[in-house]
């Protein structure tokens, strides 16, 4: 009668264990931090635009095998500006980017508690650039709104407890110039790229 109630003991046990990040199934997730934005030639004027502003993101994924998994994510960049007055004129430049992500994450499990993961992708971005200029005679606004794709890739660490989880990662995409093959010259003007660090919580169904 010893095993049999060992063998139920255990079964208990591994029923009652609870899930580990490296088990099959879908999950969702949050992560905020800090998004850094870089244009070069802003508007063809040989202005380049590099500042940072707080970003969000909101994702979910499929994790399929123990190293890798499917997701999809959706990031706003927020909104960073600069600004300058002299006397009494000021300007202001400031650039908006948002982006839908598909991509593979690659993990290689530590245990069942740690991971470390890469996360290649494609990024569908859309993005607004807004300049202003006020003086006592003139009170300008311009604004241009763009999007295409790129290239995304991402790689960071995560701490899993149970079915809550941490992660801390760097997603980067570049923003590739388009050649115009009526000029037979690259668009510069679309020379950009958009970094984020953060830190997300991220709950599996198991």
């Amino acid at each position: 009668m010893k095993c049999p109630l060992c063998l139920l003991a255990s079964g208990l046990l591994l029923a009652a264990s609870p899930a580990y990040a490296t088990d099959p199934g879908f999950y969702i997730g949050a992560g905020a931090g800090q998004v850094n934005t870089q244009i070069d030639d802003v508007f063809g004027t040989n202005f380049n635009f590099d500042e940072n502003d707080f970003g969000f993101k909101l994702f979910g994924g499929y994790r399929f095998f123990p190293w890798l998994s499917v997701e999809g994510i959706y990031l706003d960049g927020g909104r960073p500006e600069i600004k300058d007055t002299m006397g009494s004129e000021s300007a202001s430049l400031s650039i908006e980017v948002q982006s839908l992500v598909a991509a593979a994450v690659f993990s290689l499990p530590i245990g069942d508690t740690f991971e470390l993961f890469l996360k290649p992708g494609f990024a569908y971005w859309d993005s607004e650039t807004s300049f202003s200029f006020s003086s006592p005679s003139v009170n300008e606004k311009f604004s241009e709104g763009d999007n295409g794709g790129a290239f995304f890739i991402g790689g960071g660490a995560g701490w899993n407890n149970g079915n809550a989880g941490l992660r801390l990662e760097y997603e980067w995409f570049d923003v590739a110039p388009k050649y115009d093959s009526n000029t037979n010259e690259f668009d510069d003007e679309l020379d950009a790229s958009a970094g984020f660090l953060s830190l997300s919580v991220v709950y599996r169904f198991q």
